[in-house]
């Protein structure tokens, strides 16, 4: 690393790419390997960038304990989304208070 690097700068390698009829394959270059079976993928559709994240086992399972675990040190008032009237604004002129 050069002394003007950031300490967080990205490790950038390059990864080959295998096709085999509708499908391709990324070779991930050592230092990037990922200890999991599945990853998640999706697509910077401004910039064509690819981002792999990991795919945990029981992603599901784990965020639903985690959201019920806050719901209990947390819990919603007994109103959350109830039905509510809320005033009709009378229509203002945008010129109302415009010095002539």
């Amino acid at each position: 690393m050069t002394p003007f690097a950031p300490p967080f700068a990205p490790l950038i390698a390059t990864a080959k790419i295998s096709k085999a009829e509708r499908h391709e394959t990324v070779q991930l270059p050592e230092g990037f390997e990922m200890a999991v079976d599945e990853v998640w993928i999706r697509k910077v559709e401004s910039t064509g960038e690819l981002i792999l994240s990991p795919k945990s086992p029981e992603p599901s399972r784990r965020g639903l304990e985690a959201l019920f675990r806050l719901l209990d040190e947390a819990p919603l008032p007994d109103n959350f989304l109830t039905e509510r009237q809320n005033p009709v604004e009378t229509p203002r002129s945008p010129l109302e208070n415009w010095p002539e």
